[in-house]
């Protein structure tokens, strides 16, 4: 995570930012390049290592890491931190501790720390064609295999890939790379498939609608001005048939058209491609000073022509972090970087929740989960967790820790593996919660379970909460006194194992898997 410590008016506060790489590939792509192995050196881990190490050394040479500048029209200093973020790293040490199955996460991630997740899709790769089912079968099923278990599920954001010159059979791979891989979006690269003069098309059509109908973003590989433009034709058409003909799924629609801004600073026929309903852009291929320059320019553009009306969203809410890795390198994705928290960023404008929403929010707000009502996959209720230790302060371990060594023990134990996990904020967007959703599954009856883990009462009461039938996860968090709320936490303590010990916490968590 990114820490900015903010000192304005005598006072200090500390804000975390979720940093999300929106754009990278796995796999063996046939012109050559790879990352068949996320963890493997020269893999995507490596990678983000390269990128913080980067940063690190130009804060060292421009002494930016710290600097003073307006925010809201105060007089702020603003310096910059990497935190790794709490939950993932709490389980590390929980790992490291237990000494055995992936007791070596908690080192190697710490020179990774700075990016918290990553979006990888496939290549045009050497796994084509493998199966008859659609083109890219076999290459979605390796993405899954790494994106959907642990620990890569806790770094690694999966997006499937079809090409839609199949007809139905691309349809179909839609439905399969969500309901039984558990991807998360979708990739379309209509150079490389050689549709981009029938971009408009009913074949590509259909596979947006599909996409929509399961509120999975579709990103969109560019070459040049002209395939951006032809793209926001693809959009503006696609919507009017989605408003015509299936209107609930028009918030579902979310096109993400990659490398847009470079070689693009001041062409406000393609910022008018980016500024419109369901469409955002991702900034891979800018770097240096050049994103400096667009991030002026794009904020100028959007401000003076008002255009926060064309959809009721802020300049910095069309705009994704990404890397395209391992096309560009870390150098690119470092330069790109330090130009979303240097100080011209902060003095021309940019504002702390701009960085919020380039670096991670804006990518977290258009996956599935945080659209579509996340419900409990298993027809019955089931008991949920309290962890409870008053004397947390004598025996120095507090619920959380216990809970989260708990769940380390049984991941050891090849008992759960966890899928993938969603954050949850605080009443609204602007603030991470500690709580968290986590995807599960038991590795003995290949069963999956949304778990949610709160802390109730900090340090002294934490939860482990399987979601009951009919009653959806919030992602803004639960009150306690909120009507509303009410039948989550009646479910919650209807029935509920009650431990205060570390083994207690093990053996009950092991049995809501049997």
């Amino acid at each position: 995570m990114l820490t900015a410590t903010i000192e304005q008016d005598g006072k200090k506060r500390v804000e975390q930012i979720f940093v999300v790489d929106a754009h990278s590939h796995l796999g063996q792509d046939v012109d050559g390049a790879t990352n068949m192995n996320p963890s493997s050196p020269g893999g995507t881990f490596d990678f983000w290592g390269n990128v913080q190490g980067r940063i690190k050394a130009d804060w060292e040479k421009t002494g930016e890491q710290s600097f003073t500048t307006t925010i809201n029209g105060k007089f702020t200093k603003l310096s910059w931190s990497f935190t790794p973020y709490p939950f993932t790293d709490n389980l590390y040490s929980a790992l490291q501790k237990i000494g055995k199955r992936h007791s070596d996460l908690k080192e190697k991630s710490k020179f990774y720390a700075f990016i918290d997740q990553g979006v990888v899709f496939p290549f045009q790769d050497v796994f084509r064609g493998k199966h008859p089912e659609a083109l890219y079968r076999a290459s979605n099923i390796n993405v899954s295999r790494f994106t959907t278990r642990f620990p890569f599920s806790m770094k690694l954001v999966g997006y499937g890939r079809c090409d839609p010159m199949e007809g139905q059979k691309a349809v179909n791979e839609v439905k399969y790379v969500r309901e039984v891989l558990g991807l998360r979006g979708l990739k379309l690269h209509p150079r490389s498939e050689g549709y981009i003069d029938k971009i408009t098309s009913e074949k590509v059509i259909n596979v947006l609608v599909e996409a929509a109908s399961y509120s999975m973003p579709v990103i969109f590989d560019t070459r040049g001005r002209g395939s951006i433009l032809e793209i926001g034709k693809l959009i503006r058409s696609a919507r009017n048939v989605i408003q015509s003909n299936y209107p609930d799924l028009l918030p579902h629609f979310k096109v993400i058209i990659a490398h847009f801004a470079q070689g693009n600073i001041d062409d406000y026929e393609v910022y008018n491609t980016i500024v419109q309903p369901n469409t955002y852009g991702d900034l891979s291929m800018l770097h240096g000073a050049g994103a400096g320059n667009f991030f002026e320019s794009f904020r100028r553009w959007f401000q003076s022509n008002r255009k926060e009306r064309v959809n009721n969203r802020t300049w910095s809410e069309y705009l994704l972090f990404a890397s395209d890795f391992p096309y560009f390198g870390d150098v690119h994705a470092e330069k790109l970087m330090i130009y979303v928290i240097n100080k011209q960023f902060f003095d021309t404008g940019g504002t702390l929740q701009d960085v919020r929403n380039i670096l991670g929010l804006n990518q977290l707000r258009v996956l599935p989960e945080y659209n579509l009502p996340q419900l409990s996959k298993d027809s019955k209720s089931l008991p949920s967790l309290m962890v409870s230790n008053p004397l947390f302060k004598q025996n120095n371990m507090s619920t959380y820790d216990i809970s989260i060594r708990a769940l380390a023990k049984l991941i050891v134990e090849n008992k759960i593996d966890i899928k993938n996990f969603c954050l949850q904020f605080k009443d609204s967007w602007d603030t991470l919660s500690e709580d968290i959703l986590m995807t599960t599954i038991s590795n003995s009856k290949k069963q999956e379970m949304n778990l949610l883990f709160m802390n109730l009462v900090r340090d002294k009461i934490s939860l482990f909460a399987p979601l009951q039938p009919k009653i959806a996860w919030k992602k803004f968090g639960y009150k306690y006194f909120n009507p509303e709320d009410r039948a989550f936490f009646a479910s919650v303590f209807k029935q509920n194992y009650l431990s205060m010990d570390l083994n207690k916490t093990s053996e009950m968590l092991a049995q809501i898997y049997t």
